[in-house]
């Protein structure tokens, strides 16, 4: 298959892909993949197991990183 084959063949494929699924859609289908997701993400918001100062610090040298001006 030669590229310009290809490059028909991906412009044929994207044309029919209109928009790409939103994430809550896909996980719904797969109910326990969707509360594995919510106890991740659970257990990270109550574990705190970072300091608030280290926190803050990563989140300025984060901001700082990106060009982020607050």
């Amino acid at each position: 298959m030669n590229l310009l084959s290809k490059l028909r063949m991906y412009r044929r494929i994207f044309a029919r892909a209109t928009s790409t699924p939103g994430f809550v859609p896909l996980l719904r289908r797969r109910t326990p993949l969707m509360l594995a997701v919510g106890a991740y993400e659970t257990a990270l918001l109550v574990s705190g197991s970072v300091e608030l100062r280290v926190k803050t610090l990563a989140q300025l040298k984060t901001a700082s990183l990106v060009g982020c001006p607050f």
